[in-house]
């Protein structure tokens, strides 16, 4: 018999951890660290909204949905807007209704947008599909070097770049997992700097991010851990990164760099280092994340799939999502997207401010 029951987070038992953490272990399609326990366990210390459904059968732990639970009774995924995957954390072959998921969890709605297509569960919901790019370090980094040399340049550019940055500015030295405060309040002006420059919201000027990301920073277990990165030249700081690490990959996440080595890419260099240094701990994918940014489509070796829809009490407004979501679509591969997007661009801020609370 199958039965869900859901609870905030923080009451979840030890056993319900630990089973967790079991069945995201034994599965590589759940290998990415937004799936791990220990994430959704320390943003629920800072967020009061975050809760799990847990689906039992015969009285037995088969799978959990960790959400945060809007004022209007919808879910988002744990972290919200900056969460680059999200699911159902549940064992091989399971078969269940997200519909009955989310009516037993006294939810109206499920929005995601970083769902793998590997839960079938939900492929009555999809709208439409995508890839998340990833750099695959199963045989080492050596062999992944070697592909990325013999496919282009951006590697050899890379490493030339890093020679450069050495021998204008001073040594590289690398730190994977520092502690040092400084390290973090560089990550937030040259993250806060970017987000300005591009006029995107400036996420880092919201108190619960900042508490989650300083609770994640010291955090190196070897199931989980937020390696906040470091690259110097000399004595000078050139590029940082926050990410998530689990044992058997590496999320690119909060990626920054000083600006005024530009020239040099050191956030590319930073990247390299964390790739062949996480290759040594025996990761074996790092992952990107959605999105066309340049280095991303350089330095990948393929791209998970993923999937964008929404799980509804109400399919009337369920059409109505997907019916935008398509037009947006339209609009983004329109020769007059320019104009068609200037109405939507002028309230971006706000959008992105409502989504992001």
């Amino acid at each position: 018999m199958m039965t869900y029951h859901v609870q905030d987070a923080a009451s979840l038992t030890d056993d319900d951890w630990q089973r967790w953490s079991e069945i995201q272990a034994a599965q590589p399609e759940l290998a990415n660290p937004f799936f791990r326990p220990e994430l959704t366990r320390i943003t629920a210390t800072i967020r009061d909204d975050v809760e799990v459904a847990t689906i039992r059968r015969d009285g037995d732990a088969v799978a959990f949905f960790p959400f945060q639970r809007s004022q209007s009774g919808a879910a988002q995924p744990v972290t919200g807007r900056l969460s680059e995957f999200h699911g159902v954390i549940a064992e091989p072959g399971l078969e269940y209704s997200p519909v009955e998921l989310l009516r037993a969890s006294g939810l109206t709605s499920w929005h995601f947008d970083h769902l793998p297509v590997s839960q079938t569960a939900f492929a009555g919901h999809l709208w439409g599909e995508s890839g998340s790019p990833y750099m695959d370090l199963s045989d080492g980094y050596a062999a992944y070097r070697e592909a990325m040399r013999k496919q282009g340049s951006s590697m050899a550019q890379a490493e030339r770049k890093g020679r450069k940055l050495a021998r204008e500015i001073g040594p590289l030295r690398f730190e994977y997992h520092t502690r040092e405060a400084n390290v973090f309040a560089a990550l937030v002006d040259w993250k806060t700097a970017q987000h300005r420059r591009t006029n995107v919201l400036e996420v880092f000027r919201t108190e619960w991010l900042n508490n989650l990301l300083e609770a994640l920073r010291v955090v190196d277990e070897p199931s989980f851990a937020a390696p906040l990165s470091a690259l110097y030249a000399g004595d000078e700081l050139v590029a940082v990164h926050l990410g998530l690490c689990s044992p058997a990959a590496l999320h690119i996440w909060f990626p920054a760099y000083n600006v005024e080595y530009e020239r040099y890419s050191p956030g590319l260099v930073l990247l390299l280092q964390m790739a062949e240094h996480v290759a040594g701990r025996g990761v074996t994918r790092v992952d990107f994340g959605r999105g066309e940014e340049r280095y991303k489509q350089q330095f990948k070796t393929g791209d998970v799939a993923i999937a964008e829809g929404k799980v509804s009490l109400s399919p009337l407004r369920a059409a109505a999502h997907q019916a935008w979501y398509h037009t947006k679509r339209r609009i983004r591969s329109s020769p007059w997207r320019r104009q068609l997007e200037a109405p939507l661009l002028a309230t971006r801020r706000v959008r992105q401010w409502l989504a992001f609370r």
